[in-house]
């Protein structure tokens, strides 16, 4: 089963070169400090489904669509960050979704991908579909895992 953003990661990591993979693997290399060395990561996003504009600078994805970006982020885990965005963990630097008036009662949708250079393809999106909350400031980057590709 696909959605609406899952079908727009997947157009824009084709259109921009950057592979995407249906499967995770790597090696756990216990001796080295970055333990976790795995082939891709996750690129995930909300989008809102809505007859006005959500924020200052928040365009629709495309002219003739009601769909508006509403956060990018990368992870390993991306169905944990969509949690602590609904659930509000005061120390993960989430969007904390419940308490955007401007979302309540609008249709959200969810989506990740895996691909190659996460975190480019993130600042990607960010630059070509600015969001509703974030702003695309490289996050934190995991001390335990590196990305092979």
């Amino acid at each position: 089963m696909s959605n609406c953003v899952i079908t727009l990661l997947k157009k824009e990591a084709e259109e921009n070169s950057f592979t995407l993979f249906s499967e995770i693997f790597g090696e756990l290399c216990l001796s080295d400090s970055a333990a976790i060395k795995q082939s891709s990561g996750a690129v995930y996003g909300i989008l809102a489904e809505s007859d006005s504009i959500l924020g200052e600078g928040v365009k629709a994805i495309n002219p003739d669509s009601n769909l508006y970006p509403v956060y990018w982020g990368k992870d390993i885990a991306p169905v944990s960050r969509l949690k602590a965005h609904v659930q509000n963990h005061q120390s993960t630097g989430n969007a904390n979704l419940r308490s955007r008036e401007e979302l309540v009662g609008k249709h959200l949708f969810f989506g990740a991908i895996l691909v190659s250079r996460y975190t480019e393809f993130e600042a990607h999106l960010h630059s070509k579909y600015p969001p509703m909350i974030g702003t695309g400031a490289r996050g934190r980057v995991s001390q335990i895992i590196e990305i092979r590709n």
